[in-house]
């Protein structure tokens, strides 16, 4: 199957802005669509951010109706905790026999709820999904600096077809069929984010070598308690996007690690905030130890001097390697 010419883009954040400009780049038509606040009127009057200019062959709309009868492909790239009130949006609209690819990363914090079963709970079958997620920064995207990526699909025999419509030349994309790893690993990476931004804040960056072999154990006990593949955390959608995250000053999530060390302060809209609640949820649902991401939890949303994330790591019992 051809690889379709028009895609629908939900979200003019970071992330959505930059796969509207990457599609038309490569010459697909592209509508960016965003709710009418001032955030969307800045964007149609400059047509640009901080990363990038949107070419003009973009159209920026608020008209929800309009963006999602432009396309039978859309992506979706909104805070994870808006992502319901979005599903009740859609209803009211043609939505279904739609090709949705889920651009979002996270964990609904009343239920722990992944995006594609949010999604499934107002569409069920009428929608075909898939999930994109593995490092990647706009900043660097649209500078044509290339990076690898994960895409999985809630159907095996979509997986191709999710593959075709993710990749360009700057995004490598390789499939995996683990769709529930790849949401949880994509999630939780926010949380390890947030603790290599408290570890380089505290200044003992060398440790964050201890997320990096302990990081994704704990994550894939969780993703086989949950029903997935163990060996996902170690994919590019949890482990390789340690560079975006753990690693990186651009990641709102390590950012996040670095102001609570540095200004006593909480970035709520780093995605790693709200997951740190709802990893804590599902550790106690299903008894698990995840010491790292209990550090996390109990530094943000506790108070817990963040020093203790060392005294933690450090009093843990030995195990084999």
């Amino acid at each position: 199957m051809d690889t379709p010419q028009k895609i629908t883009v939900l979200g003019a954040g970071r992330w959505g802005s930059l796969l509207a400009w990457l599609y038309h780049k490569y010459g697909r038509q592209v509508v960016l669509w965003n709710i009418n606040d001032e955030f969307l009127q800045e964007w149609q009057t400059t047509r640009r951010n901080k990363y990038l200019a949107m070419p003009g062959g973009v159209e920026i709309t608020s008209d929800l109706e309009k963006a999602l009868k432009f396309s039978e492909v859309i992506f979706i790239s909104i805070r994870l905790q808006n992502f319901r009130v979005l599903c009740r949006q859609l209803q009211h609209h043609q939505f279904k026999n739609k090709t949705v690819i889920l651009a979002m990363k996270g964990l609904e914090l009343t239920t722990g709820k992944r995006p594609s079963e949010i999604l499934e709970e107002f569409f069920g079958k009428d929608v075909r999904i898939g999930f994109l997620a593995g490092p990647g920064h706009p900043q660097e995207i649209s500078q044509d600096i290339p990076t690898c990526m994960t895409v999985s699909a809630k159907e095996k025999s979509d997986l191709n077809k999710m593959v075709e419509l993710c990749q360009t030349p700057l995004t490598k994309i390789y499939p995996n069929a683990d769709l529930l790893g790849v949401e949880v690993g994509a999630a939780v990476k926010n949380v390890i984010g947030i603790a290599g931004g408290v570890l380089d804040a505290l200044d003992v960056p060398s440790i964050k070598s201890y997320l990096i072999a302990r990081g994704p154990v704990e994550v894939g006990r969780l993703i086989e308690k949950m029903g997935g593949n163990f060996q996902t955390a170690f994919s590019l959608a949890h482990l390789g996007d340690y560079m975006a995250t753990a690693f990186s000053y651009y990641s709102r999530s390590h950012q996040a690690g670095e102001m609570i060390v540095r200004e006593k302060k909480i970035l709520e809209s780093a995605e790693g905030v709200p997951t740190a609640k709802t990893v804590k949820m599902l550790m106690d649902q299903y008894d698990l130890d995840m010491p790292i991401c209990l550090a996390v939890y109990q530094i943000v949303h506790e108070q817990k001097d963040p020093k203790s994330i060392v005294k933690v790591l450090f009093d843990r019992p030995v195990e084999h390697e």
